[in-house]
């Protein structure tokens, strides 16, 4: 997938390069003539501003049928295509990828003569580009990358850590390889880890999860199952939106598995940190038992957490990644495009953060989420059932579950007192805050009361097209079919800024140190999950990982995925707003984005582990990658 990707976005770059002049013609010809931004009731060129509505209508269209009647755009119109410099970003983590392979010394012997002489000539290449400083030859390497990184397939069997572990050479070992069997690692990534969106507060659990009081017990000797429930120290990782995935084949036809777990954790009494206390490895007790805490190398034990890891890894990415960043977003840049004047201070703020996101996704739903891609191959599910999976978490997803502050508090995590060490939420909360910040200060220039939000017809007209091609968040949006307040205005544009910036960084660049290591994060399973809780060794746990060449996959397409830093957070460009009323409230949001990384920086000295996800020098502005 990682390799038809590369050679689309090749040629795509290709087509963007001669295409350029006629992008600012239409641009020249089409543009509302004022560059000073606008509300539509203040503008009196309304006759061009509506020619250049109109012009964009025909230009982005949707699409229902790409992704299960998900709104998408029809074709990726010119000027959203990926950027020479993005491409570029893509070959220098591909090259990477190259170079990793390249220095493995136990691929077969007559592999690595044939991809030495690519490899040199690869690199002689893009010397002769670079000094050259040729775009065009640039991109005729980028189209080469797919032939140039395909490698011969590996004798190794996966039977031991070291033949994982050798999959990394010029790519460093992650640091995850150093403690993944750890209780403790298990318990951080739920709340620092690549999908920390997933563990809620409970008072009690319910039917389908029958531990005892004596089981708990077990593992707290001096605490008890009610207090710490009454108490707020009782946590749940409830998998059960994974039921509906139907397990996949691998290219060569073996099964793939993948169970919907339920994985409890506890604040022991004292204490600041989540810890493991039981598992069951589907939602029905009577044909799943309950793991125990264990040691953390304990075969049962390991194997019962890796079936965790492979349901958490599933909703990361066909759930929290994909369906509520990637596609959650998609409807707002249709719409912004459709129904804003490329003057109204809304379009304005909202297109640096909406720069590649149509191109990725389309890039994503052609070759990514197809038949053959790399949700197919890779992860566990048939390609059907894992689309389904994310188009239901696209239309479960209310608008209200992208306001952050409400989606912590609808999970009851938003207390530190009650869970004092999570990285993800407290770290998310300063750059909400800051954006939010930025939005108020930005929006009162130009609307000075709820009658000025209500008037302006653009605006009601783009409310109206998400709540009618949103995917199902319809009954979520808008103040009754509407925006009819500046301060829900506010919250809106908050939401769809921080999604497309650092709610997508937090869960797409994990990947690159964490989702890379197979044996941590399988993206399948590949024999059943365990039905008893004793007799399990080594081996077995070996067996349910992924094969070495499903291992070298996973690593290609994510360590790319998480790798590509195109743009920052509160960085538009020099002369980008062109209304000096601006000034002073950007510098203010750059200044705090500053504050925010000194803050972060602080805060790792005193962490278990460093989280660096939402520094702000790490959040692009737009979902691009």
């Amino acid at each position: 997938m990682v390799f038809s990707l590369l050679s689309g976005v090749a040629k795509t770059l290709n087509f963007v390069a001669s295409k350029l002049k006629d992008l600012a013609d239409w641009i020249s010809r089409r543009s509302p003539s004022s560059k000073y931004p606008l509300l539509p009731q203040n503008d009196p060129e309304i006759k061009q501003r509506q020619s250049f509505l109109d012009n964009a209508r025909q230009l982005y269209q949707y699409n229902y049928t790409y992704i299960d009647s998900l709104p998408l755009v029809e074709t990726v119109p010119t000027n959203e295509r990926f950027s020479l410099s993005w491409g570029l970003l893509v070959g220098k983590a591909a090259i990477k990828v190259l170079l990793n392979e390249r220095a493995n010394p136990l691929l077969l012997e007559a592999g690595k003569q044939t991809s030495k002489a690519k490899q040199q000539d690869f690199s002689k290449r893009l010397l002769e580009a670079s000094v050259a400083q040729s775009e065009s030859a640039l991109l005729e390497l980028l189209e080469d990358l797919p032939t140039v990184l395909e490698t011969p397939p590996s004798e190794l069997e996966g039977v031991n850590i070291e033949e994982y572990n050798n999959l990394f050479w010029v790519i460093p070992l992650p640091s995850i390889s150093q403690n993944y069997t750890s209780n403790k690692e298990f318990a951080r990534l739920r709340v620092a880890g690549f999908n920390p969106l997933v563990i809620q507060r409970i008072t009690a659990l319910d039917a389908r999860f029958p531990l005892t009081e004596a089981q708990f017990q077990k593992v707290l000797p001096n605490d008890s199952l009610a207090v710490a429930g009454a108490e707020g120290r009782l946590y749940l990782a409830d998998y059960a939106e994974l039921e509906a995935i139907v397990g996949g084949t691998f290219p060569t036809g073996e099964q793939k598995y993948i169970n919907a777990p339920l994985a409890l954790f506890a604040i022991p009494q004292g204490e600041k940190s989540l810890t493991p206390i039981a598992i069951q490895l589907g939602q029905d007790p009577n044909t799943h038992p309950i793991f125990l805490h264990q040691v953390g190398d304990e075969p049962n034990w390991l194997i019962a957490k890796t079936v965790v890891q492979i349901a958490d890894a599933n909703h990361h990415q066909l759930i929290s990644h994909l369906g509520r960043t990637h596609l959650f977003v998609e409807p707002f840049v249709i719409a912004t495009n459709r129904q804003l004047a490329s003057n109204h201070p809304l379009y304005i703020l909202l297109k640096p953060h909406f720069q590649g996101t149509l191109a990725i996704n389309d890039a994503a739903q052609s070759k990514l989420v197809s038949a053959g891609g790399g949700v197919d191959s890779l992860l566990a599910g048939t390609i059907e059932s894992a689309r389904a999976v994310s188009v239901h978490g696209v239309k479960t997803y209310k608008f209200e579950d992208a306001l952050l502050p409400k989606a912590l508090k609808k999970r009851g995590v938003d207390d530190p007192n009650l869970l004092p060490d999570y990285p993800y939420r407290d770290d998310a909360l300063l750059v909400w805050e800051a954006i939010a910040t930025w939005v108020k200060n930005y929006l009162s220039i130009y609307y000075f009361n709820d009658e000025d939000v209500i008037r302006d017809t653009e605006l009601q007209a783009w409310a109206k097209e998400i709540i009618a091609n949103d995917g199902g968040r319809a009954t979520s949006f808008g103040e009754n079919g509407q925006i009819r307040t500046l301060s829900y205005l506010a919250d809106a544009l908050t939401a769809v800024i921080f999604t497309g910036s650092a709610q997508h960084a937090a869960v797409n660049f994990p990947q690159g140190d964490l989702i890379v290591y197979t044996p941590a994060i399988p993206l399948a399973g590949y024999t059943p999950a365990p039905t008893q809780t004793t007799g399990a060794t080594e081996a077995d746990f070996f067996s349910l990982l992924p094969p070495i060449e499903q291992a070298k996959g996973q690593l290609k397409l994510t360590y790319i995925l998480g790798s590509v830093y195109y743009t920052t957070l509160g960085e538009y460009g020099d002369g980008y707003f062109t209304d000096d009323r601006i000034e002073k409230p950007l510098r203010d949001f750059q200044d705090n984005l500053k504050a925010i990384e000194s803050e972060i920086k602080s805060r790792n000295e005193k962490r278990v582990a460093d989280y660096n996800y939402l520094k702000p020098s790490r959040i692009p502005q737009s979902i691009n990658i």
